[in-house]
C-alpha cells in the first residue's frame, strides 16, 4: 500500500515544525520522523481509521505521537492511502 501526503499535509508538518522550533527546536525533526512513522500503520491497515461523514473513502485517525494525540484525516481508495490533513490533539479546527 502506498502512502502519499497532499500539500495540507505537508504544510500541516511545516507548521508543526515551525512551532516546536521556537519553544523546543531539537524536537522538531524528531516529531516529523515520528508522525511519518506512525503512518506506516496505514500501509498495512488502510481501514483502521473511523469514516468521516459516512464515507468509506474518507477516514480519520489518532496516533499517539511522543505521548500527544495528532488526529490524521486520509483518504483510502483501494491502492493508495493519501494523507490529506494532520492536526494537533489540542489544536482548535
Amino acid at each position: 500500500m502506498r502512502i502519499e501526503w497532499s500539500e495540507d499535509a505537508l504544510a500541516d508538518l511545516d507548521r508543526f515544525a515551525a512551532f516546536l522550533h521556537k519553544s523546543h527546536s531539537s524536537l522538531a525533526p524528531f516529531v516529523a520522523r515520528e508522525i511519518i512513522e506512525k503512518t506506516r500503520l496505514l500501509e498495512r491497515h488502510p481501514k483502521a481509521g473511523r469514516r468521516i461523514g459516512g464515507s468509506e473513502e474518507y477516514r480519520q485517525i489518532v496516533l499517539q505521537v511522543l505521548n500527544a494525540p495528532y488526529v490524521f484525516q486520509y483518504r483510502f481508495d483501494g491502492s493508495r492511502v493519501v494523507i490529506l490533513r494532520v492536526f494537533h490533539g489540542r489544536e482548535m479546527r
